[in-house]
């Protein structure tokens, strides 16, 4: 497992730790449904949390475009915890910051 998990309320927040510039090993769709099963109640949000990421590469960004097509698809909403300028201006410069709702804090979801 590639990731810690703990709630804010309701709302399901997955931490990232590698640090190899991806964010998952193994498929989008094996790590979704192992999340999708950590949901409590009626949430339908995910807050997937990039606070203690320093790099992600491009295929780190597949990843997390892909996670977003999967959580879409099954009405669950991914927002990302990020609070690193430099990786913000990556997502500025790729156009993910307008796929996402983006915050520097759980507080904000």
């Amino acid at each position: 497992m590639n990731y810690k998990y703990s709630y804010y309320g309701d709302i399901l927040i997955i931490s990232f730790i590698r640090s190899d510039g991806s964010l998952i090993s193994g498929s989008v769709e094996s790590f979704a449904n192992e999340i999708i099963a950590l949901l409590k109640g009626n949430e339908v949000k995910v807050a997937l949390d990039l606070r203690k990421i320093n790099y992600i590469n491009s295929f780190g960004l597949g990843e997390l475009i892909n996670m977003r097509e999967f959580f879409l698809s099954r009405g669950i909403t991914p927002v990302l915890i990020l609070e690193s300028k430099k990786i913000y201006k990556l997502f500025e410069m790729v156009g993910i910051h307008e796929l996402f709702v983006i915050v520097s804090h759980e507080s904000e979801i």
